[in-house]
């Protein structure tokens, strides 16, 4: 019974969600023949999540107008580590936005956008001229955000070691009775 009412919840958990994701506007155009290319070009790369242009506010879309964000399959939690790929100064698609996501390296893309306020010709050369730089530039960009996050979590660690010194040494320095 307990199975039966958790698989019940989870299965209306995943309606709402698809529920939400479509009344928010989204398409998914990952499967137009339009975009056969881009697909095929996009395959090879080490992710499971591409966002660009993505941003609920302005001054966002501005500050990140040229890069694009790839998160490797498997990344969890609210925010996720996410490479960041940048775009040529050159890059003029500024009214293309979009996210594409995957399960796993071996799935095609879901291509989102919200057709209402990107039109196709935008998408399909956006994303003709996007997709090559994100083969190209993904590999270097995963391998920076794994070194700085590697960085990061070091110095954390080192921090904690010294702090643990330091209250050993405070305790240390009291005298014995």
């Amino acid at each position: 019974m307990l199975i039966v009412m958790v698989v019940a919840m989870g299965g209306g958990i995943f309606v709402s969600f698809k529920l939400l994701r479509s009344a928010s506007g989204k398409t998914d155009v990952g499967d137009l023949e339009a975009l056969a290319s881009v697909q095929a070009q996009l395959r090879v790369v080490d992710g499971c999540r591409i966002t660009y242009n993505h941003w609920p506010r302005s001054h966002h879309r501005q500050m990140h107008r040229l890069s694009v964000f790839v998160t490797p399959c498997g990344a969890s939690g609210i925010a996720p580590d996410s490479a960041k790929v940048k775009l040529p100064d050159s890059w003029a698609h500024d009214a293309l936005a979009f996210e594409a996501e995957r399960s796993s390296v071996t799935d095609d893309w879901a291509i989102l956008v919200n057709s209402e306020a990107v039109p196709f010709p935008v998408l399909l050369a956006g994303l003709t001229e996007l997709a090559p730089i994100v083969v190209r530039e993904t590999p270097g960009a995963m391998a920076k955000m794994r070194a700085d996050k590697a960085e990061g979590n070091a110095k954390y660690e080192e921090g904690l070691r010294q702090r643990e010194q330091q209250r050993q040494q405070n305790q240390d320095s009291y005298p014995s009775r």
